[in-house]
C-alpha cells in the first residue's frame, strides 16, 4: 500500500540570499518519524519554505492527506491564501494551522472554512497524536486542538503542558534537513538553536513563552546541533532561548560554539537574546563571542524608562546606576553593547519616551539604541480586548515591514498591528516620538554629530534633550536641505497608516529596505560635503570658541567611516581622542590643549555603497562600525 503524503509549510522572508531553515516544521517531522506507524503510513514531502507563487506550490503537491502550516505574523496571510487554494484543489485534505499566530479563541475556524484543525502551543506530541488518529478522524483525545467534528460542530479539547522535552529528537542531526541543503545550493541557510524552552517573565507585550517554566534540552543534543551547523557551514545562528545567559550551563554552550568556530570557521555569527537583567554570565558570554567576532554586541535591554509603563507591562529594569556601571565594564573590555526601547507602550508619553532615550545617553549608552514599534501579538496580554480598552490603545494595520529584505511586490501582503496611540500618548505625539528617536539614532548612535552632543553636554551643560530637540527644530525649518527633505518624508510616511511602509528605500544602497535612521545616515554620508555645509548654521549657533569648534568639526568629520576614503592625517590642537575615550570609559577627563595628528585608515579606492550599507550599517551598526574611533586598527593619534 502506498504511503499518504504530508506537506509542512513554514514560509519565511529572504534576507538577500539567506533564509532560515524551517525549524518548527522540522521538529514536528523529526518527532513524528520516531514512530513506527508514522514511518510506515506517511511520506513527508519536501518542506515548503519559500514565498513562491501559490499556484506553483499547489501544482507540485501530490494528493496530500494533510498540509500543516506554521503561522507567524510574517506569513499568516500567505498561509491562509495557500491553504484556501490547497482545499480547492484537494477538498479531502486536512488543513492544520499551528504556531504563534493562532489565537486562544476559535475565530479562525469560524471565519476560515478551509481550516480544519487548530493546534496551540508546543506541538510535537499533539501532532503525533493527530497523525495516529487521522485515519479514523477521532480527535477527541488529542490535547491542545480545536476542530470541526463530523457534524461540522467546532470542538475544543483540554490544554496540556509538556514538561519533559529531554527525549525530543533534533531536526538537524536526524537528517530532516539534509536534502533541503543539497537541493538548494543557491540559498545561504540560517539556523535557529533552542537550548531550552520557557520564560519566567510575563511581559504584557510578549507572547513568546510567558510565564512558562524553563525546561532544558540535554547538553549532548545542544552540542550535536551546534556541531551540525558548523560542519554544514551555517554562517548565522540565532538562539531562540528567551533568556540566554540566565544559566551557568550557557557558558559551556558558548565555549563549544567558540570551539566549533575555531575548528571549522562556522558559525560566523551567534546571536542570542540575552537574559533580561544582564549579569556576569552575560558579560563573560559576550566577551567570549566578541573575541571571535561572533556577536554584534551585548543587549542591555530597557524597553521603557517610564515607571508607569513598566507597571503596565509587568516588567522591572536595572537601576540606571547599575546600568551605567555595566556599560563602563563593557566599554573597558572593548565589548560593544546596545539597548532597546519599545515605542507605544501604554503609560508612556512623549516626554517620558524622549527623556528615557536621553537618560540612556546620560548613563553612557552612546553606541547603539534601537527603537521598535510596539506590535500587538495575538496571544499577548496587551492584545486582549479588556487591556486595550483600559489603556486606550489605538492600532494601525500596516503592511508588514521586513527591514533589510527586498521590497518586492508580494502576491500576498502580510500585515502588522502597531500601536499608534494610547490614552497617554496621542498619535501626534507618537509621530513626534518617532522623529526624535530617528534623530538620536542617526546623529548620535550612528555618530554623525555625536561628538558635538557629548561636548555640549559635558562642557556647556546642554542636555541631550535640549540638543536633539533643537536639532529637530532646525531640521524642520531648514527648507531646501537634505535633512529637511528626509525628515519631512519620514513624517509623511508615519502619518500614513493605510499604505505607509515606514521604511527607507534607495536602490543605490542595494535591494533592501532600511530603518529611517539608517536611510538618513546613508544619504548624509553619500552627500557628506553637502551635509556638513547645511548643518553648520546649527552647530555655529552654539558659539563655541573658534579653535575648539574648528578642531571638533575636523575630528567629527574624519572619524565617520566612509567608502572610498583614502588614509588621512588630520592635525589638531586639542586632544579629542583622549577626551572622548575618557567619556566612553565612564571616567570623563577635561579636554587638553595638545598638538596631535590623527591618522585614519583608508578603504579601497572602489566606492561600493551596497557593500558599505550592508556590512557597515546593517551588520556593523550594533558594534559601532560607522565610527572609525570604535576600531583602534582604523585610527591612531600621534602627539608632537
Amino acid at each position: 500500500m502506498s504511503k499518504k503524503n504530508i506537506y509542512l509549510v513554514q514560509v519565511g522572508f529572504a534576507f538577500d540570499k539567506s533564509l532560515y531553515l524551517p525549524l518548527a516544521a522540522g521538529v514536528l517531522a523529526a518527532f513524528a518519524l520516531q514512530d513506527n506507524y508514522v514511518r510506515e503510513t506517511y511520506d513527508f514531502k519536501d518542506f515548503i519554505f519559500r514565498r513562491e507563487k501559490l499556484d506553483d506550490v499547489v501544482s507540485r503537491m501530490e494528493k496530500p492527506v494533510l498540509v500543516g502550516f506554521s503561522c507567524c505574523v510574517w506569513n499568516f496571510e500567505y498561509n491562509k491564501a495557500l491553504a484556501r487554494k490547497v482545499k480547492q484543489a484537494f477538498p479531502d485534505t486536512l488543513i492544520l494551522f499551528g504556531g504563534h499566530n493562532i489565537p486562544d479563541n476559535n475565530d479562525i475556524l469560524i471565519n476560515e472554512d478551509y481550516v480544519d484543525v487548530l493546534m496551540r502551543g508546543e506541538s510535537e506530541e499533539p501532532f503525533l497524536d493527530l497523525l495516529k488518529a487521522l485515519s479514523g478522524s477521532d480527535f477527541e483525545k488529542i490535547p491542545n486542538i480545536s476542530y470541526r467534528d463530523s457534524k461540522g460542530q467546532i470542538k475544543e479539547n483540554p490544554r496540556q503542558n509538556y514538561t519533559d522535552i529531554e527525549g525530543y529528537p533534533s531536526a538537524y542531526t536526524s537528517g530532516i534537513f539534509d536534502s533541503l541543503l543539497q537541493n538548494n545550493p543557491d540559498i545561504d541557510f540560517l539556523a535557529i538553536l533552542e537550548t531550552n524552552r520557557g520564560c519566567p517573565y510575563s511581559c504584557s507585550y510578549c507572547d513568546w513563552c510567558a510565564g512558562k517554566a524553563v525546561r532544558h534540552f540535554p547538553m549532548e543534543k545542544v552540542k550535536a546541533e551546534i556541531a551540525w551547523m558548523s560542519e554544514n557551514k551555517i554562517e548565522y545562528c540565532f538562539c531562540a532561548d528567551a533568556n540566554f545567559g540566565m544559566f551557568k550551563r550557557d557558558l559551556e554552550i558558548v565555549d563549544f560554539i567558540v570551539e566549533m568556530k575555531a575548528k571549522n570557521g562556522y558559525p560566523k555569527v551567534f546571536r542570542p537574546c540575552y537574559a533580561k537583567n544582564s549579569d556576569e554570565n552575560v558579560f563573560q558570554i559576550s566577551k567570549k563571542l566578541n573575541s571571535m567576532e561572533m556577536d554584534k554586541g551585548a543587549t542591555l535591554a530597557y524597553q521603557t524608562l517610564s515607571d508607569e509603563a513598566l507597571t503596565n507591562i509587568n516588567r522591572k529594569n536595572l537601576t540606571l546606576d547599575k546600568f551605567a556601571n555595566l556599560l563602563a565594564k563593557y566599554n573597558q573590555a572593548g565589548i560593544p553593547s546596545y539597548s532597546e526601547l519599545i515605542l507605544g507602550l501604554p503609560g508612556e508619553t512623549y516626554e517620558s519616551f524622549s527623556s528615557g532615550i536621553c537618560e540612556l545617553l546620560e548613563a553612557g549608552q552612546h553606541n547603539s539604541i534601537s527603537v521598535y514599534h510596539c506590535e500587538l501579538l495575538i496571544n499577548s496580554e496587551m492584545a486582549q480586548e479588556d487591556y486595550k480598552q483600559r489603556h486606550g490603545i489605538v492600532t494601525a494595520r500596516i503592511p508588514f515591514n521586513h527591514i533589510h529584505s527586498a521590497d518586492v511586490e508580494e502576491e500576498v501582503q502580510e500585515y502588522s498591528n502597531v500601536i499608534i496611540a494610547t490614552n497617554t500618548m496621542s498619535n501626534e505625539m507618537w509621530i513626534k516620538s518617532n522623529l526624535f528617536s530617528v534623530c538620536v539614532q542617526c546623529f548620535h548612535n550612528l555618530g554623525l554629530l555625536r561628538c558635538f552632543a557629548l561636548y555640549m553636554y559635558y562642557e556647556k551643560g546642554i542636555s541631550y534633550m535640549n540638543f536633539f530637540n533643537k536639532l529637530l527644530s532646525y531640521i524642520k525649518q531648514a527648507e531646501g536641505t537634505l535633512a529637511n527633505r528626509l525628515f519631512d518624508d519620514f513624517e509623511k510616511e508615519l502619518k500614513d497608516t493605510k499604505t505607509g511602509k515606514w521604511m527607507y528605500l534607495n536602490p543605490l544602497f542595494g535591494d533592501a529596505s532600511w530603518f529611517f535612521e539608517e536611510g538618513a545616515f546613508l544619504e548624509f554620508v553619500m552627500n557628506y560635503e553637502r551635509f556638513w555645509k547645511e548643518i553648520m548654521p546649527f552647530l555655529s549657533d552654539f558659539k563655541l570658541e573658534d579653535k575648539v569648534f574648528n578642531d571638533l568639526v575636523k575630528y567629527q568629520k574624519v572619524i565617520i567611516k566612509r567608502p572610498g576614503t583614502p588614509p588621512q592625517k588630520t592635525a589638531l590642537s586639542h586632544d579629542f581622542s583622549t577626551y572622548f575615550d575618557s567619556i566612553y570609559s565612564g571616567q570623563p577627563e577635561a579636554l587638553k590643549k595638545k598638538h596631535n595628528i590623527l591618522h585614519t585608515a583608508g578603504d579601497s579606492d572602489e566606492v561600493n555603497w551596497i557593500k558599505y550599507a550592508k556590512e557597515t550599517v546593517w551588520f556593523g551598526r550594533r558594534r559601532g562600525a560607522t565610527l572609525r574611533s570604535n576600531n583602534k586598527d582604523e585610527i591612531l593619534t600621534k602627539y608632537s
